[in-house]
């Protein structure tokens, strides 16, 4: 699904969500109505469309309009519904690049190079088919002993190992990882909500961590542990389940 070549995900929209809504937004798209194709894409995915396809093409739409943020967090909600899509991983790098804070997330440990391509829960279920599968074949060798179960215990074994130790990884950093983007142009995080002194400011597009919420107010963190409380809604929540807020309203003239 590159950005630029928008042929591919058009086609596996189609393929994947039919429907009226989506429909409408996908012929929006090709005719380059891209304000018209945001408004249609968001309407789908608030109305129950969720999947990597629409909320990729609701990015596109959004990028095309220079809602830089939207697009952002139209990609990240993406890559949740499709961890393994590289095209999204790209089109967030390139997005990335026009915001002016520039924070990056965390690197992943480089040993446990599947996480990136793994979402947490397809690693736990992973984890536990495979000390399942592992569980068999010992209950196999303690009534059959002469079996031959080495080798396939073994190869069992180390993605059990590999799995479980990843998944115990995300349950320790899931406090941690990004899960909201900054939609507003310019927010300022304070020590103690709305009357508190300001600690720093971050601008659209900035990827934080929700620690905390207290009303209208959440306490948000950034990789290199600066804490700071924002309004709420000047954030977008990565969860895909909620609602979309509405495309920016394009400039008059």
């Amino acid at each position: 699904m590159p950005l630029f070549g928008l042929t591919t995900p058009l086609l596996c929209l189609g393929l994947a969500t039919a429907g009226e809504p989506v429909d409408d937004a996908l012929a929006a798209l090709v005719a380059g109505d891209h304000a018209e194709a945001s408004r249609l894409h968001v309407a789908a995915v608030n109305g129950g469309a969720l999947s990597g396809d629409v909320y990729y093409n609701l990015g596109v739409s959004l990028y095309r309009e220079d809602a830089i943020p939207e697009a952002i967090l139209a990609w990240r909600r993406a890559a949740v519904l499709a961890p393994r899509d590289g095209d999204i991983l790209m089109n967030l790098s390139h997005a990335r690049r026009r915001t002016q804070d520039r924070i990056e997330a965390p690197a992943l440990d480089s040993w446990m190079f599947w996480r990136s391509s793994f979402s947490f829960s397809e690693q736990g279920w992973a984890a536990a088919l495979c000390l399942s599968a592992l569980g068999a074949l010992g209950a196999l060798w303690r009534l059959r002993p002469e079996a031959p179960v080495g080798i396939p215990a073994l190869l069992v074994g180390v993605p059990a190992l590999a799995f479980t130790l990843s998944t115990a990884a995300e349950l320790s950093t899931l406090n941690d990882r990004p899960d909201a983007v900054v939609l507003t142009d310019e927010v300022s995080a304070r020590s103690e909500g709305a009357g508190g002194v300001v600690l720093f400011t971050l601008h659209a597009g900035a990827e934080v961590t929700v620690r905390e919420r207290v009303g209208a107010q959440a306490l948000i963190a950034l990789p290199d542990d600066r804490v700071g409380w924002v309004p709420l809604d000047t954030l977008g929540l990565v969860d895909p389940r909620l609602p979309f807020p509405s495309p920016p309203a394009k400039p008059a003239g």
